[in-house]
């Protein structure tokens, strides 16, 4: 079964939005697991591929309470050393520590394998992010004012 994504095209780029996901205005992607109430954030494809390729992944510690802006993980890519906010306040529960040898995973499947942390929210659903129709638009007008 293929994964139908929203997609915008700008200029010669495609980029993908998973539907289904949460996600910031600064391009942060949440996956909801309902049963365990935590969310696995990763980079939304926009953030990953305006960012660059991944070189280095450094995950905030296990058991880290963050609120909302603080750091969950730094990224080095070959265009630029990225802070990586925190969407909320909660506790980071795990980190994908095989990107530790495989950070290219965050550029080549950001809504799968390239997951950066788990975090507990404090609050239940969580509240304050942009469905994936919203964040759409928001991504859109992010990369036409950049192109």
């Amino acid at each position: 079964m293929t994964t139908q994504f929203l997609e915008a095209r700008v200029d010669k780029f495609i980029f993908r939005v998973m539907p289904g996901y949460l996600y910031s205005e600064a391009g942060v992607c949440a996956a909801l697991d309902e049963a365990r109430q935590i969310l696995r954030l990763g980079l939304s494809d926009y953030r990953q591929q305006s960012s660059g390729d991944v070189a280095f992944f450094n995950p905030s510690a296990v058991g880290t309470r963050v609120s909302v802006g603080d750091e969950l993980a730094s990224i080095e890519t070959v265009k630029v050393d990225l802070e990586v906010p925190s969407p909320l306040t909660g506790m980071i529960v795990a980190a994908n520590e095989a990107l530790e040898d495989t950070a290219e995973r965050i550029n080549q499947d950001p809504y799968g394998s390239g997951w950066l942390v788990e975090l507990r929210p404090d609050r239940w659903p969580p509240v304050g992010l942009l469905d994936s129709e919203q964040y759409l638009a928001v991504m859109t007008a992010q990369a036409e004012a950049e192109s």
